[in-house]
């Protein structure tokens, strides 16, 4: 999963590691606008030990993000993410899964981000598009070792649940948004999610040269799917990627370098297609299809 675990550390939407100062900076001005601005949010739920409590989240009139929050007891920050999706991460523990990162606060310290440890608010440098809604979560580290994470938040919970990060309007909208406790549906109301195999190759040099097509889909809710074509405990290939409810999402798995030889030496050979599919609330299901090839 090397590859997956690059591309999920690195979203592409930029993370905000700014310079202490900065920080402190901002978080100053933003805890005064979480008392004006966002009074009135919804109260966070209860926390568990150690867990950072968010106390307001939303969109400014300038459409920035802001969000405060308090740290418990012998906690530190550590990071926070702005996402258009609530499905947690596979590979990063405390983060958003997929390229939907919107705005963050260190997600990748390796990377030179600097921020004090008791940063408790934060208001994103850049507008975000209007026109879905977008959830939240800070990240923070125990004095003893190891991650804890708050609850997530819904932001303007009343627009389209849309993926990635869209495109800002020219100008403001002036039209601030209150964030609430997110709430996931029920895992029983989730239903399964479907695999299907487009078209199957028959022979192995037509799986080398076109590779199989397989096609997910979610119904009604969105989900993020990591699928893999494998032979026995082998992946010969895998990719990813995040789909909308009732959207199909198509995946060309042609077997890389290392796979093909190993295809190669085989006259016959039965392999999988196995998508491992993540929902809201941490319902994680897996399905699977198998198919032959021959020389």
């Amino acid at each position: 999963m090397s590859r997956a675990r690059s591309v999920l550390r690195a979203p592409g939407t930029g993370s905000l590691a700014r310079p202490r100062r900065t920080l402190v900076a901002a978080g100053a001005a933003v805890a005064a606008l979480a008392c004006a601005a966002l009074a009135g949010a919804a109260p966070g739920s209860a926390v568990a030990a150690g867990e950072p409590q968010i106390l307001a989240a939303g969109i400014d009139a300038t459409d920035r993000f802001v969000v405060s929050w308090r740290l418990e007891p012998e906690t530190t920050f550590d990071f926070l993410e702005f996402s258009s999706i609530p499905i947690a991460s596979p590979f990063i523990p405390g983060a958003f899964a997929g390229k939907n990162t919107v705005a963050s606060v260190c997600v990748t310290p390796a990377e030179g981000c600097v921020a004090p440890p008791t940063l408790n608010a934060f208001r994103a440098s850049e507008p975000v598009a209007r026109d879905r809604r977008y959830f939240v979560k800070v990240n923070a580290r125990r004095s003893g070792g190891g991650r804890r994470s708050s609850a997530v938040w819904v932001i303007d919970a009343s627009k389209p649940q849309l993926t990635g990060g869209g495109r800002p309007a020219a100008t403001p909208t002036n039209a601030p948004a209150l964030g609430q406790p997110y709430v996931a549906p029920a895992r029983r109301t989730i239903p399964a999610p479907r695999l299907t195999l487009v078209k199957r190759p028959r022979t192995i040099a037509a799986l080398l040269r076109d590779g199989v097509r397989a096609r997910v889909s979610c119904p009604r809710f969105v989900c993020y799917v990591v699928i893999g074509l494998k032979l026995g405990r082998a992946t010969l290939v895998f990719s990813d990627a995040t789909a909308r409810g009732n959207e199909r999402k198509t995946f060309v798995l042609r077997p890389r370098p290392a796979g093909r030889k190993r295809l190669n030496r085989r006259t016959r050979a039965r392999l999988t297609v196995l998508a491992d599919v993540m929902h809201p609330g941490g319902k994680r299901t897996q399905v699977s299809r198998r198919f032959s090839v021959r020389r």
